[in-house]
């Protein structure tokens, strides 16, 4: 074999290894001209953006970053051009085939020639997982405050509520205070301070059994009176509005096995929630069924159990389509800041482990003749 020959076999054996390197490197890599270029990219590259490299090859490296980050990379590359320095860019945004958003942090070298720097090699390292990691540390940290302040808050507001509460019961036991309506009045501060004081109880629950599940009482109990105490709370409310309540529990006897006071407050939730976006002049209605296990979304109960169907529909501007699957996480508000009605992302929130709690199921849809309906379904038999 000649020299040459030989040679030749070198290099090319040279370039097949280093062409294997390219091509098997852990980050995104792309050889790009003093044009902007692209001429040419590795496998990682290839499989990060989804896009086959000959359709690649030959169009303008800027066109792989989101729009807003253009302007940046441009910047970038005109100084790394003019000073033959390597230039680096952190949280810079990648589209994909896909529809996926990466984060990357990008690194422009340039690569020297005997006439000058003509060509610079990108190279894109995927962050998007270690982001995802570090806002997961965040919550997380978020959420150990957020237990610590609901701590404090109980220990120090608990007390006098339940102060206010014995004096409600004194004073609601004096006969000269027994008459209507003043006794119907104590009735129901009597109520809404054993609700305040159980909302109490419920934060605690949330913010110190680690997410894991809230500790249940169950009792068997009638299931009209529970949807009429939450109905009769708001009645002030709705009247002042002009908004009127239906509740329809069909049969009117169903019984059930539960937390009574965990499902007391996922019905007040659901109500006021619908009170909320209601207009003036508008309907409420609250529809409780007991339903064969058959009628009902998969996996509730066992095979046969009957189930509890509550829905509650309002005729309000019903919920945005991007917002449902997010509707009952925790801390989910919807993004109009100016919207006063707007909660803190909590309530739906304790409704779905409450519900979940019960092996049952809570969801959201939107009514096709305008308005939102939240609905519930459990087993009548959901001990916890």
């Amino acid at each position: 074999m000649s020299e040459q020959v030989k040679a030749g076999h070198e290099i090319a054996a040279s370039e097949e290894y280093y062409r294997t390197l390219w091509n098997h490197a852990v980050d995104a890599k792309l050889l790009v001209d003093d044009q902007g270029v692209i001429r040419d990219v590795n496998s990682r590259t290839e499989l990060k953006l989804g896009r086959r490299r000959l359709d690649v090859v030959g169009t303008q490296a800027v066109h792989i970053f989101w729009d807003h980050d253009r302007a940046r990379f441009r910047k970038l590359m005109t100084q790394v051009f003019a000073s033959e320095k390597e230039r680096s860019a952190s949280g810079m945004q990648v589209p994909t085939m896909s529809g996926a958003l990466l984060t990357m942090d990008l690194d422009i070298v340039p690569v020297e020639r005997s006439d000058g720097v003509t060509a610079v090699l990108l190279q894109l390292s995927d962050m998007t997982e270690k982001r995802h990691l570090e806002q997961q540390l965040i919550r997380s940290e978020r959420l150990a405050s957020l237990s610590q302040f609901a701590s404090m808050f109980a220990h120090d507001i608990r007390n006098p509520l339940a102060g206010i509460k014995k004096t409600l019961e004194l004073l609601g036991a004096r006969p000269e205070l027994q008459g209507q309506p003043i006794a119907q009045w104590f009735s129901d501060l009597q109520l809404t301070t054993d609700l305040l004081l159980g909302m109490i109880n419920d934060m605690l629950d949330v913010y110190q059994e680690s997410y894991s599940g809230l500790p249940m009482v169950a009792s068997t109990f009638p299931v009209r009176p529970l949807f009429q105490e939450a109905v009769d709370l708001f009645k002030s409310e709705a009247e002042a509005r002009g908004v009127m309540v239906r509740l329809e529990v069909l049969p009117q006897e169903i019984t059930m096995t539960g937390d009574r006071r965990r499902l007391q407050r996922v019905g007040i939730n659901l109500l006021h929630n619908a009170l909320k976006y209601s207009p003036p002049k508008g309907v409420v209605t609250i529809t409780v069924k007991a339903e064969r296990e058959g009628a009902m979304p998969a996996g509730i109960g066992r095979c046969g159990d009957a189930i509890l169907l509550v829905r509650v529909e309002d005729e309000g501007p019903g919920i945005h389509a991007a917002d449902l699957p997010s509707l009952f996480e925790m801390f989910f508000r919807k993004k109009d800041g100016h919207d006063l009605r707007i909660g803190r992302g909590l309530g739906l929130h304790f409704c779905r482990l409450v519900v979940e709690a019960h092996h049952g199921r809570i969801w959201a849809a939107n009514r096709s003749s305008g308005g939102a309906q939240l609905s519930m379904a459990l087993p009548l038999n959901a001990t916890p």
